[in-house]
């Protein structure tokens, strides 16, 4: 799993990527942020840029999918719990997150982002170990968002539904992208994080 960090320096922020995985617009996103940033990628070590979602997709299940995911995005979060705070999931990478965030590792963050993790409908009775924070597209394919949302918050999770939004809106390479909606939420991250930077 490709890791980019700065030596021996804490508070940590650790991206975990969608399917299309460690792109020039994620690294772009990580550059912004006041913290050294970790980034996890489904595709360990390669650089591969897919010119569609499809074929992104189809390469992420051929690696075996969240699941698979999840397992490699663990071995990491253990490795580096010491030092991460902060951790931002988009899509399937939102789905990996949640599927690790009871893990006791994960309760030294402040606080997880988790952008459109589909998946997250099939895991509902997970209790996370650190603050964790949902954030939904309104429209999705596969399932009812609006439905989840309300699930999640009676469960007693902070959970938001982005209204007009597509799925992918945070990802440039998405056919759901939205730049306006993309930079509402890069700022509230960024505020976020510059809190801890400053501390």
């Amino acid at each position: 799993m490709p890791v980019s960090a700065s030596p021996a320096a804490a508070p940590v922020l650790l991206i975990v990527t969608d399917v299309f995985g460690n792109t020039p617009a994620i690294a772009s996103f990580a550059r912004q942020f006041p913290l050294p940033c970790l980034i996890a990628s489904p595709f360990s070590g390669e650089t591969i840029q897919y010119p569609a979602e499809t074929l992104a997709y189809h390469a992420f299940i051929a690696r075996g999918g969240v699941a698979a995911y999840a397992d490699r995005l663990s071995q990491l979060i253990q490795n580096h719990q010491s030092s991460l705070r902060y951790a931002i999931g988009f899509s399937a990478g939102a789905s990996a997150l949640w599927l690790n965030s009871a893990n006791p590792a994960m309760a030294n963050l402040q606080q997880a982002i988790l952008f459109y993790g589909s998946r997250i409908r099939d895991h509902r009775d997970i209790q996370p170990a650190c603050p964790l924070r949902l954030i939904f597209a309104e429209q999705e394919a596969a399932f009812e968002p609006a439905e989840l949302v309300s699930d999640l918050r009676q469960r007693g999770h902070v959970a938001e539904l982005v209204k007009g939004s597509k799925h992918g809106f945070m990802n440039p390479y998405s056919s759901g992208f939205c730049l306006k909606t993309q930079e509402h939420y890069l700022q509230e991250l960024l505020d976020l994080t510059h809190v801890s930077a400053a501390a």
